[in-house]
């Protein structure tokens, strides 16, 4: 797949989830025609599917979805090999050793992660913190609910073999945020678990002896 505009229809699809012809075209700015001059050819080379699905009175919408072989277009970074390995790790020197490899990374990402945070504010280091997600493969976006709250939502995993096989990966994940940012993280949704997106919420600390 060459065409910038179908990578764009992807990865929107990718984000929001199943979307029209008419959705598409809105985001992304082209006619309906071509976004379904796009649409075909995703379709045909199996990259998205296509369902109908009626609205209220009138003719059914059809209602594009991403099919697995689609998914496959997203970034990996070369989990299978990194699971690979880690399986040989483990083989030769037991888990204590997979542990800490895991924990040496998120240390690493910790030092690149505050290198980039320092000096702003925590509005700002989650914004900070989504771009960084964004830039390794995870299709990440933030929203603030309030003074006090934020979400942070990851629509891809490239690491998803890895953190299938070793639940370590994704319990450094939360620690990773949390140190970075300075605030208690949750994670509320789970890829892992068959959510469509991994979501954390983002609570800004309470101030030494302040009441809840």
């Amino acid at each position: 797949m060459t065409s910038t505009t179908r990578s764009e229809i992807l990865s929107l699809i990718k984000r929001h989830g199943p979307m029209t012809v008419q959705e598409l075209s809105r985001g992304i700015a082209i006619t309906p025609m071509g976004v379904r001059q796009h649409l075909a050819i995703l379709e045909r080379d199996g990259l998205l599917r296509s369902d109908g699905i009626r609205r209220g009175q009138g003719r059914p919408s059809r209602m594009y979805s991403i099919t697995p072989q689609g998914d496959a277009v997203f970034p990996r970074t070369y989990e299978q090999v990194a699971t690979s390995l880690l399986d040989d790790v483990r083989a030769i020197d037991g888990d204590a050793k997979v542990d800490a490899l895991f924990e040496h990374r998120r240390a690493r990402q910790l030092e690149q992660y505050r290198a980039v945070m320092a000096g702003k504010d925590l509005p700002e280091r989650v914004a900070a913190l989504a771009e960084l997600r964004d830039a390794e493969g995870y299709l990440a976006e933030h929203e603030q609910q309030d003074k006090n709250t934020f979400v942070l939502v990851e629509h891809n995993c490239p690491i998803r073999s890895v953190a299938s096989a070793y639940a370590q990966a994704c319990a450094c994940e939360l620690a990773l945020f949390s140190d970075a940012l300075g605030a208690e993280v949750g994670r509320t949704d789970h890829i892992l678990a068959g959510a469509p997106c991994c979501r954390f919420v983002i609570t800004r600390p309470r101030e030494p002896g302040r009441k809840k």
